[in-house]
């Protein structure tokens, strides 16, 4: 195995694996959040075990032609199913659904029929199936992908425009690369015997756009972001709970966070008084951008460890670009009503937002439990 391939396999694998983790652990329900989780598992998986297999093994399971096929068949279910949350998932859109239903359901006939046939008693349909069919499903599943995502991308998700452009030039670059790498057996040789050129090609735009991903939003104050000494936290999920994008459901959901203050003795860390803000300002707005439809949903997770207590607030909403939010101390905001809440949630709190801005997390530091403390 050359060096390069061996940088490749070795990078996705250890990048997938983190950010999985890092996605899953942390509010799983989340549509999104699990098919990243299982699209990055396997990544993991399909990475190790060509590495293992060339390394150890001689490549005794690749030696059957049959197998990268089949796991690239899986990856592109996994694929497919992230591109039809990502970034949310388009009820108004139910022809997006059909489409990758149907190409999951001619991938599983392909699987099926491959399974069932004989390289020795069917060796012609066997080749047939492995040069044919099984590169023609790749393309189409991947060209559907994009397709999910650029007509899904139509409508305005205001904190992703910028990064989205980096992410189709890492799809245009990786291209590119792979053309120029599967063209020459000195730099990766064994591929093409193999049929990884699909999984390769897929590492090399997980990488860039993993890359991009972490200039966009992770090297700045206003973006969800865990630090490494988050993976050693320990935090224990202790709330979850989800209403209706209404009045009643908003009011229900702060009664039951209410419940939780009173049941966890959080008086003791912070006064009733900042409670009702953190509430009332992270469900108010919820509600406010992210119950636009009648069936909208606001969840809600209440992480805790031994320094620190995490709430997260879900909504439905389109989001919104955190960068932008205007100070209202500015001059032309103070007679503006509102924004100030989200203003002081942040002096008080680490106050974070996902990469579409429709998820808020709100950290307290246990720590510092004088600043919330009745002042009498």
């Amino acid at each position: 195995m050359g060096l390069f391939e061996l940088s490749i396999l070795v990078s996705t694998t250890v990048f997938s694996a983190i950010a999985g983790v890092v996605s899953f652990s942390k509010n799983p329900r989340t549509p999104m959040k699990i098919s990243f989780s299982i699209l990055t598992g396997l990544f993991s998986l399909g990475n190790l075990g060509v590495l293992l297999d060339s390394s150890f093994f001689q490549f005794q399971y690749l030696a059957n032609p049959h197998t990268s096929p089949s796991f690239l068949v899986i990856f592109c279910f996994a694929l497919l199913n992230f591109g039809l949350q990502f970034p949310t998932y388009f009820r108004n859109r139910p022809s997006l659904s059909l489409l990758v239903s149907f190409i999951l359901g001619a991938g599983a006939m392909l699987l099926l029929v491959d399974w069932g046939l004989s390289n020795e008693m069917n060796p012609l349909a066997s080749e047939i199936i492995l040069n044919v069919f099984y590169p023609s499903f790749y393309t189409i599943s991947f060209f559907a992908f994009a397709s999910v995502i650029s007509i899904k991308l139509q409508f305005s998700f205001p904190a992703i425009s910028k990064f989205m452009h980096s992410a189709y030039g890492s799809v245009i670059l990786s291209f590119l690369f792979s053309i120029y790498l599967f063209s020459n057996d000195d730099y990766i040789p064994n591929l093409n015997h193999y049929y990884l050129h699909f999984l390769v090609f897929c590492d090399l735009c997980f990488l860039l756009c993993f890359v991009f991903f972490l200039i966009h939003f992770s090297f700045t104050a206003d973006y969800l972001t865990h630090p490494f000494s988050y993976l050693f936290e320990a935090s224990k999920k202790i709330f979850e709970d989800y209403d209706d994008a209404s009045l009643e459901g908003s009011r229900e959901l702060k009664q039951n966070l209410w419940a939780l203050y009173e049941k966890r003795n959080w008086k003791s860390i912070m006064d009733s008084f900042w409670f009702q803000i953190l509430v009332d300002e992270t469900l108010d707005n919820a509600l406010e951008h992210g119950g636009k439809r009648g069936d909208d949903k606001i969840t809600v997770h209440v992480f805790e460890s031994a320094r620190y207590i995490d709430v997260y607030v879900i909504d439905r909403g389109k989001g919104f670009n955190p960068r932008l939010v205007p100070n209202p101390l500015h001059t032309d905001r103070k007679m503006v009503s509102t924004g100030r809440g989200i203003h002081i949630l942040k002096k008080l709190f680490i106050v974070r937002w996902n990469f579409l801005g429709n998820e808020i997390c709100i950290r307290i530091d246990k720590s510092k439990s004088e600043n919330w403390k009745s002042f009498h």
